[in-house]
């Protein structure tokens, strides 16, 4: 009698044993693939971050790196090095061999103050036809985006590209191309000198790029 209860209670043990080890086991498959998931997101907004800050980095004249999980270093001057910093970073990452994705950072560029001035002009300066309201508007409100006022500093400028409009839409890719008058046609763009006098711009869209780098006031 006392040997069977003992091999009942033997018995008890191992299948307790069992399904603590089977459902320990679901759990840990489940944390797993959480942290997967997780670690996938991260690093979806890892990659939308480098390529933000590298297009600030070609719009502004600014200067990128990429510092890794140990601590090193990469300079970013071109698209190439970018997408080999994602393929390096981010696949050992989310498989769980490097305890992070590593960071990117933008600096200020020797010309970087030269092309935000230029920028400040051609925003405040530069107006597109707005055929829903048969006159000439400002790029801001043609694009959805808040009165614009002059931006003094590289860090108020990385800022202000963040910022969403009534639609959800960061004001980088936003202005990434201004024209057609979101109706798919050719639109006209003037500088307004402000002063009661303008003159016709030859383009039917203006990139963001151009709004740093052309200085369109001085176009003949």
């Amino acid at each position: 009698m006392g040997s069977k209860l003992k091999f009942r209670w033997v018995l008890c043990f191992i299948i307790f044993s069992l399904v603590l080890l089977i459902y320990g086991n679901h759990l840990f498959k489940e944390r797993a693939k959480k942290l997967e998931d997780m670690r996938r997101t991260e690093a979806f907004d890892f990659m939308d971050d480098g390529w933000k800050k590298y297009r600030m980095m070609l719009y502004a004249g600014a200067n990128m790196e990429y510092t890794d999980s140990k601590g090193n270093i990469r300079v970013i001057e071109t698209e190439p090095v970018l997408l080999d910093v994602f393929d390096e970073a981010i696949k050992p990452y989310i498989l769980g061999k490097t305890p992070s994705l590593g960071s990117f950072r933008i600096t200020e560029g020797k010309r970087t103050s030269e092309f935000i001035q230029t920028f400040n002009d051609n925003m405040k300066h530069v107006k597109i036809w707005g055929a829903h309201k048969n006159r000439y508007i400002s790029i801001a409100e043609n694009e959805g985006l808040e009165e614009f006022k002059d931006i003094n500093s590289f860090e108020e400028l990385w800022e202000y590209m963040n910022k969403r409009n009534d639609e959800g839409v960061i004001y980088i890719n936003e202005l990434y191309i201004i024209g057609y008058d979101r109706t798919g046609q050719d639109t006209k763009f003037i500088y307004d000198y402000g002063n009661g006098e303008s003159k016709e711009i030859s383009d039917s869209a203006i990139s963001l790029f151009e709004l740093f780098k052309d200085k369109y006031k001085d176009w003949s």
